[in-house]
């Protein structure tokens, strides 16, 4: 393979550029969605309503979810969201945080910044030892703490939740809220923390990339570190956005905190000091990896969607009925 053939794979499989393309894949739903609550309400044509926007309610599905594996039945009305996280957990248990890592619009935001402020202040600056790990043990318990509260939610509850007509829409109320004035602020402060100090939601707030983080300590494929062949050049380390000290690694690199990036592989000078490996044995090249991650991204959508276990069932005109009843004037019932 020429040296032009391997510069183009490489920019191809980029973190970057492969998290990217979902970002504007996620906007662009998000403008469609709101085309099909303009077209309920009456003020515009007929958009059909994208199902994979169910990825910004996690509470409500997480909570079909656990009700779903205590034998609550599957969600028929919204099944997306459940074939999302299904998709999340498949991914932690496989390729680390690789949902985190390559796939989730707001971690993109935040990575985005992150990338920003390296370019402008030249590094992202780190908060002392102890309010790190303060901050990150605080996570993980607010992570189980809110795992623990949605499996224990009853099951008749949680049934009865799918069928709450708030439920059908509420994924229009979170996207017409962000371009609210407190929102917009919130966004901006968060942009302004991750230039400086890199993805401060995702290390520090995010509580599902701390369950994603925890299950992902246990996938199947991780990088690993070979201390014969290291000659602690430091260039993983200064190369992980998520702080992890890849250098001082024993072997695997096991840390809650690594998505899957692949940034310490690429940068290695030793072709056998970091490798992704499968099982610890089976080597996966670093330009492989985002191709499998996104491919079994894919290939579950598409299982779900040829089988049924995508669309809502709910009909169109069911939600403008909704719609234009006024339901997204109103409170979130329950917290939820």
């Amino acid at each position: 393979m020429s040296m032009r053939s391997s510069r183009i794979i490489d920019v191809a499989t980029s973190r970057l550029v492969v998290r990217g393309g979902f970002l504007l894949f996620f906007v662009w739903i998000c403008v469609r969605l709101l085309g099909f609550a303009a077209w309920a309400r009456g003020v515009g044509g007929y958009v059909p309503r994208p199902e994979a926007v169910a990825g910004i309610l996690p509470v409500g599905h997480y909570t079909s979810f656990f009700a779903w594996l205590r034998g609550g039945g599957w969600d028929a009305l919204l099944p997306a969201g459940l074939v999302i996280i299904l998709g999340a957990l498949a991914l932690s248990l496989l390729f680390k945080r690789g949902f985190c890592g390559w796939i989730c619009p707001l971690g993109s935001i935040w990575e985005f910044a992150g990338v920003l402020g390296r370019k402008l202040l030249g590094r992202n600056l780190r908060p002392p030892h102890w309010l790190d790990i303060t901050a990150r043990t605080l996570r993980y318990l607010m992570a189980g703490s809110i795992v623990f509260w949605l499996a224990s939610v009853p099951i008749d509850s949680a049934i009865a939740f799918r069928t709450l007509p708030y439920m059908w829409v509420a994924d229009i109320k979170i996207i017409e809220g962000f371009m609210t004035p407190v929102f917009l602020g919130a966004w901006l402060l968060g942009f302004v923390l991750s230039m400086l100090f890199g993805s401060v939601w995702c290390r520090y707030a995010c509580p599902l990339g701390g369950w994603y983080g925890a299950i992902g300590t246990m996938s199947v494929c991780a990088v690993e570190r070979d201390e014969a062949t290291c000659i602690h050049c430091s260039k993983c380390t200064k190369a992980c956005h998520a702080f992890v000290d890849v250098e001082r690694v024993k072997r695997r690199v096991a840390a809650p905190e690594c998505d899957g990036c692949m940034d310490c592989v690429r940068v290695c000078p030793v072709p056998t000091a970091l490798q992704a490996k499968a099982l610890g044995r089976i080597r996966v090249p670093y330009q492989v990896w985002p191709l499998l991650v996104v491919g079994l991204w894919l290939v579950l959508y598409a299982g779900a969607k040829m089988t049924g276990h995508w669309d809502t069932t709910i009909p169109d005109a069911t939600f403008k009925q909704v719609i234009s009843s006024g339901v997204l004037e109103q409170r979130t019932p329950g917290g939820l």
